[in-house]
């Protein structure tokens, strides 16, 4: 593509678009050529931040600057606000020269990166990329450098917060030009190949458009790059269908595509499943967390989890994560949390329904009471259960306690940042009103003899079994902390 570049004398530069010689520019035509290359070379030299046409003391120190450097005043009878507009850029309030050389430079450059193959430009990205090359042309943002390249390059095409080479190009359709060269690419690869485009927009683009297959972390292919086999298809198809008429879903991480694997080498198994459901089966079915319904069917991946858990009267962990993965081709505690909320986990390997169990619930709370000293402490400083009443066929420790907390307990709650095997929480009173694990572990902080210094903190908090990690919620602790204490 050839772009045009509009040189000084074809155009008067206004807010954010070229026009041709205006009124305005005919009321100051017989003003002198050396008079305007003063006044271009003051902007250039005095004023490269721009000048304020309406501002009185810019305005003034134009005219002393010119005096010292001619020996006169600016002529009388010209209207220097309509002069600058007529041989400045006008952005915001000010009106900018950039050097006739160095508009040519930008569009040359811009010249350049269309001939390598660029074709859609954010300001910002363009900006920042070249930003030594534009300060040295008096371009000091983005949004100057928009008005200035609409100015001089109109034949492009000009939005919000991009250019491009034609009015069909978007951030998507970038990314999709890429991919058909390749099979698969990274977010760094397409960000090489895509300079001048946010990579958060990039990954955007391949989060939000089904046709994006992600084949591992950070690489994505297309579906257009995957190949199904037929016979592999239509098994898909029959077993789809039978499933969903019998359980009313089928687990998308479960289908076979051996067949078609083959066919694609360079991408995971899990791609090849996904592309498959998006090229041939997604118009007529949902995928929801892997858990594929026909259209219209409301069920989720939490709802398959929960009537799993209601369907046993025992589970041990590794059906529940087995489970788990069959539905989500890996384990991301999902299960778990909804095993927490249905059923008991009676130690570390078991979970019982609650049928199975019966807990005195008035003598469980007054021994805990009796332990729970203050408003918070962690589920690990529970070390001895001879005060806890018996309970039918089951013995108590920490695991079974976490359950009590969580579901049964009339006075205590159990609470953690994430659900664990390693008996890492608070058991704390419902009456001290704490409304989120961070303000939890705050209150436990505030009332200990710790320093409020991060590592003393996270050493605290991490020994005592309040949180597996010493990291993540450390600063917002601390500042809460630091409030309770001060009251």
């Amino acid at each position: 593509m050839v772009i045009r570049y509009l040189p000084e004398n074809e155009l008067v530069w206004g807010a954010s678009e070229h026009i041709s010689v205006s009124a305005a520019a005919k009321a100051v035509v017989d003003v002198s050529n050396d008079v305007k290359s003063a006044i271009m070379s003051i902007l250039e030299k005095k004023f490269p931040n721009g000048i304020r046409p309406n501002s009185l003391i810019d305005v003034n120190n134009l005219r002393k600057y010119y005096r010292e450097i001619t020996d006169e005043g600016i002529p009388s009878g010209i209207e220097i606000p309509l002069l600058l507009g007529t041989i400045g850029i006008h952005h915001g309030k000010k009106i900018f020269v950039v050097p006739t050389g160095g508009k040519k430079s930008l569009a040359e450059l811009i010249d350049c990166l269309i001939v390598e193959g660029n074709r859609l430009f954010y300001y910002d990205e363009l900006y920042n990329i070249h930003a030594d090359f534009l300060g040295k042309i008096h371009i000091f943002s983005s949004e100057l450098l928009k008005t200035v390249l609409s100015s001089i390059l109109p034949s492009l095409y000009y939005s919000r917060l991009y250019f491009s080479v034609s009015i069909n190009e978007s951030a998507e359709s970038e990314v999709l030009r890429w991919f058909n060269s390749a099979i698969a690419l990274s977010y760094g690869q397409l960000k090489a190949k895509l300079p001048y485009v946010p990579l958060d927009k990039i990954k955007q683009v391949l989060a939000q458009n089904g046709d994006f297959v992600r084949v591992n972390k950070g690489v994505y292919t297309h579906t257009g790059k995957i190949e199904i086999d037929e016979v592999n298809l239509q098994t898909v198809e029959r077993r789809f269908e039978a499933e969903t008429a019998e359980r009313g879903y089928v687990s998308l991480a479960a289908l076979d595509v051996s067949e078609s694997y083959g066919l694609n080498p360079d991408l995971s198994e899990l791609a090849v499943i996904k592309g498959l459901f998006q090229k041939h089966l997604a118009g007529r079915y949902e995928n929801r967390g892997n858990i594929i319904t026909p259209k219209g069917t409301a069920l989720n991946s939490v709802a398959v989890f929960e009537d799993y858990c209601r369907a046993h009267n025992r589970l041990t962990l590794d059906e529940l994560l087995d489970f788990e993965k069959e539905i989500y081709g890996n384990v991301r505690s999902q299960s778990l949390i909804v095993a927490y909320d249905i059923m008991v986990r009676i130690d570390k390997d078991t979970f019982v329904s609650d049928n199975e169990i019966d807990f005195d619930v008035d003598l469980t709370d007054n021994a805990l009471a009796r332990l729970v000293n203050t408003d918070v402490i962690p589920l690990r400083a529970v070390t001895s259960f001879t005060l806890f009443p018996y309970v039918d066929g089951y013995s108590w420790n920490l695991f079974l306690l976490e359950s009590y907390c969580r579901r049964f307990s009339n006075l205590f709650k159990f609470q953690c940042l994430s659900v664990n095997s390693m008996n890492v929480g608070a058991i704390f009173r419902k009456s001290a009103g704490f409304t989120d694990y961070p303000t939890v572990l705050a209150n436990a902080v505030a009332n200990s003899d710790v320093r409020l210094l991060e590592k003393e903190v996270g050493d605290f908090l991490f020994d005592s079994g309040y949180v597996a990690r010493r990291r993540g919620v450390i600063f917002n602790v601390i500042k809460q902390a630091q409030i309770i204490r001060e009251r």
